[in-house]
This record gives C-alpha cells, structure tokens and sequence, in this order.
C-alpha cells in the first residue's frame, strides 16, 4: 500500500453515470482484484472514494467509477493534466488458476475481473467469461475481456448476447464447461446467485464484496461483514471472500 499523487491521463465518460478514469505515475505492483483510495478534490469532502482497477502497469491505472454523489461528481470533472491522491494498493485479490475458470461479472462489478482473466489465460487456464449489464448502450470492455477468454456478453433487456442474468448463462454452459473456480463480482443478487450455483455443484467460488468504505486499510470498521462466522472488513479481509465465508 503506497500513497501517490498521480497525473490525469484521461477521464472519459463511457454512457450515462459510467467513467473511465486513467492516472499516470509510478504505480505499485498489484493484484488481480484490489482496489484503490481516491482523495475527492473537495474540501469538505474528507473521506476518499474505493474504486475498483480495471488494469494497471507500471506506468498507468485504469478505474471505473460510477457518479453517485458530489464526490464522485467532482472525480468527473478532473481533466488532462490535474493531479490526484491515490492510495493503492489495497486488500486482497482473487486467486489465479490455470486450467478452466468461469468470470461472472455484473454491471461496475466487471472493473477488477478483467485484470483476473487476463492472469488465468496468461497461466494458460481455458477463460470464459459472463458479463451482464442492464442493456446493450451499458456494455463495458467487452473488446478486453474477448482477448482474455470467450466472452458471453448478458443483458437484463434482451438488447445484447444471452437475456437474463450472467449466472443463468454460465448455468447453461455447465453441462460441457466444469471450471475449477469462479470468481465474480456483481450486484448482490448477482453474488448470491452465482454463489448457490457454484456450491450446488461444489465448485470452489469466490466473490468480491462492494461496501461503502471510510479509510480503505481496516480502520474505521465501516465495511464490517460477517465471514465465516466473525466480523471481517471488506477493505482489509477482502474485498475477496470464498462464497463459503459470505452472504453477499
């Protein structure tokens, strides 16, 4: 975990409330699924925003985020050239696997899958990938993931790939596709989906939890989920947990 004041690269906006947000600098190592703390540039806004990384090098960070609030209202008005603070990185990432390996995604959920589907195939795993999104015009990176794996891209409206939810497309492919993982990140009634489908059919899962956050490092105990029985922070513990661990 480092703190750095990295340089606006670009800041675009992808539809309706959906930006691509890429900072350049010297970033950190990091891995598939962690995230990152932005400082607001608003004085009266103390508290950073977590943003999950689309992809990194050693060079550039790539977030997705969502306008929600005046925060990240504010985010959405950096431009070329202004600076911003960035804690990264932060909590623990999914596992890399090498032989099959199902990615569910849902809506912003997709931004720290990408990074894992691109380190499954590096270690020669068969990838294949579910993404869902509200309607066709909400389509994230789907361009990105189909260079990690096959891609099959869902939509709550039937405007795009498979009508319905990712989890009911991966169910699908279930009778000629045994993975050894899947790892997902999604809307809550995504997780829970993907993770009854998953243990039904004892297959190791794991999910990344979205929670609202204060301080990012374990501090504050605002993320507190309960996992395995005990009280765990999403920011310190996760944002990863084993389905067994969580009710998402």
């Amino acid at each position: 975990m480092e703190d750095r004041t990295l340089i606006v690269a670009a800041n675009e906006m992808l539809c309706e409330d959906a930006y691509l947000l890429e900072a350049e600098g010297e970033i950190p190592d990091f891995a598939p699924g962690q995230f990152a703390m932005l400082r607001v540039p608003l004085a009266d806004r103390l508290l950073r925003r977590p943003l999950g990384i689309v992809k990194a090098d050693k060079n550039a960070v790539t977030f997705l985020y969502q306008v929600k609030g005046e925060g990240t209202r504010a985010l959405s008005r950096l431009r070329y050239g202004d600076r911003i603070d960035v804690l990264l990185p932060l909590g623990n990432g999914f596992p890399v696997f090498g032989k099959k390996v199902a990615i569910v995604g849902g809506g912003f959920g997709v931004a720290p899958l990408l990074s894992a589907a691109r380190a499954c195939a590096d270690k020669g795993a068969e990838v294949r990938i579910y993404n869902g999104f509200a309607s066709a015009e909400r389509e994230f990176f789907s361009g990105l993931f189909s260079a990690a794996g096959k891609l099959t891209v869902c939509t709550d409206d039937g405007s795009a790939g498979f009508h319905g939810f990712p989890s009911a497309a991966l169910e699908a492919d279930l009778a000629e596709f045994t993975p050894e993982a899947i790892l997902c990140c999604g809307p809550s009634p995504l997780m829970r989906a993907v993770k009854r489908l998953g243990e039904s059919r004892g297959i190791t899962t794991y999910l990344s939890l979205e929670q609202r956050m204060g301080c990012g490092v374990g501090a504050c105990l605002t993320c507190t989920c309960k996992a395995g029985g005990h009280n765990k922070r999403v920011c310190k513990d996760g944002p990863v947990f084993l389905s067994t661990e969580v009710e998402p």
